[in-house]
């Protein structure tokens, strides 16, 4: 279908652009750095795995649906909880990154990382 038009069947969905984050971390049992995108949605609201390339070992980023215990939880709260660093940015259509002081951050809906301090 078109865009603005209904789909010709169930099967068929009009593209809709979804926001996501781009997380890069090193698995901690094997080593292996990878990159990976994530959608804002399954971030902020349901349970996100993301699968290690180098060792196919599992990491919890987030859980919104209480699937791995009793709170809601992201990958953000546990290595603060462990006093490991968590620095945000942004990632520019050249590829150039900008990460920003942790006191710039402010709580935005849906984590779209709107800088400010008012």
């Amino acid at each position: 279908a078109r865009p603005g038009q209904q789909p010709e069947s169930e099967g068929e969905r009009p593209e809709i652009k979804q926001s996501y984050y781009q997380l890069s971390f090193t698995c901690v049992p094997c080593g292996h750095r990878s990159h990976h995108n994530v959608s804002k949605q399954g971030y902020h609201y349901g349970s996100t795995l993301i699968t290690c390339p180098g060792c196919r070992n599992r990491h919890v980023i987030s859980d919104h649906l209480n699937i791995f215990g009793d709170r809601k939880i992201t990958v953000e709260d546990l290595m603060r909880e462990k006093g490991q660093l968590v620095k945000r940015g942004s990632l520019g259509e050249d590829g150039d990154i900008e990460f920003w002081p942790e006191e710039s951050l402010t709580q935005t809906e849906e984590g779209t990382g709107k800088t400010g301090t008012s």
